[in-house]
C-alpha cells in the first residue's frame, strides 16, 4: 500500500510539473486556452494512470514486479488490469503448490510401498509357518497344491526337503496325487531331474532362499 501511495505522489508531482510548463508555454505564446481540450487530455492522462496504478497494485500485492505491471497497464488501460486481477497468481504459489503435491505424492508412494513389504512379509511368514516342519505333520495332496504356486500362479519353489533321512532340493512341484508328489528336484551334481515322492516318506519340507 506504501508503495502505491508513493507511485501516486510521484505521478501527482509531475503532472503538476507538466501543467505548469504547459501553462507558461501558453501565456508566453498569448494562445487562448481551451478549456475543454484540456479537460479531455487530463481525463485522458487521468484514465490511462488509474489503470497504471490499478495494475500495479493488484502486480504488488501478489509479489511480481510493480513498474512493468504499472507500463503495461498504461499501455493497455483496463484490459490488462481486469485481466491479471483473475488470472495471475501469487508470485511462487504455482512452484510451492506443486513441490506441495510432489511432496504428497512421494509420501502416498512411500506408505503404499510400505503397505506391499508388510503384505509379502506377512504371507512369507504365513507360508513359513505352513511349511515349517513340525514333528507329525501331515503330508497330503491339498497341503502341496497350497504351496505349489504363489498367488500370481507361478513357482513358489525352491524348497529343502528331507526324504528317507536323505535331503535334497526341490525346485518346482509339478502335480500333485493323493499318495504322492510329481517334483523337479537338483541331484548331487547340480541337474534338475523329476521324482515322485510318497507322501509316507517325506519328513521334512521347508522354504529355502539358499541352493
Amino acid at each position: 500500500m506504501a508503495a502505491f501511495i508513493d507511485i501516486l505522489k510521484h505521478i501527482g508531482a509531475k503532472i503538476l510539473e507538466l501543467t505548469k510548463h504547459f501553462a507558461g508555454v501558453t501565456a508566453d505564446a498569448q494562445l487562448e486556452f481551451d478549456m475543454g481540450s484540456w479537460l479531455t487530455i487530463v481525463l485522458v492522462i487521468l484514465c490511462l494512470l488509474g489503470s497504471a496504478c490499478w495494475a500495479a497494485s493488484i502486480a504488488a500485492s501478489r509479489r511480481h514486479p510493480l513498474w512493468l505491471h504499472f507500463a503495461i497497464g498504461f499501455v493497455v488501460p483496463w484490459i490488462y488490469p481486469i485481466f491479471i486481477l483473475f488470472k495471475m497468481d501469487i508470485h511462487g504459489e504455482a512452484e510451492r503448490r506443486r513441490a506441495e503435491q510432489e511432496a504428497l505424492q512421494k509420501k502416498a508412494e512411500a506408505e503404499a510401498e510400505k503397505q506391499r513389504i508388510q503384505e509379502q512379509l506377512g504371507k512369507e511368514r504365513e507360508l513359513q509357518n505352513a511349511e515349517s516342519g513340525i514333528e507329525g505333520k501331515q503330508w497330503n495332496q491339498k497341503y502341496f497344491e497350497k504351496i505349489g504356486r504363489d498367488d500370481e500362479g507361478r513357482n513358489a519353489g525352491p524348497w529343502k526337503a528331507v526324504i528317507s533321512g536323505n535331503e535334497i532340493i526341490v525346485l518346482e512341484i509339478l502335480e500333485t496325487e493323493p499318495e504322492l508328489v510329481y517334483v523337479v528336484f537338483k541331484d548331487s551334481k547340480g541337474t534338475p531331474k523329476k521324482m515322485r515322492i510318497p507322501y509316507a516318506r517325506i519328513e521334512s519340507w521347508n522354504k529355502t532362499y539358499d541352493y
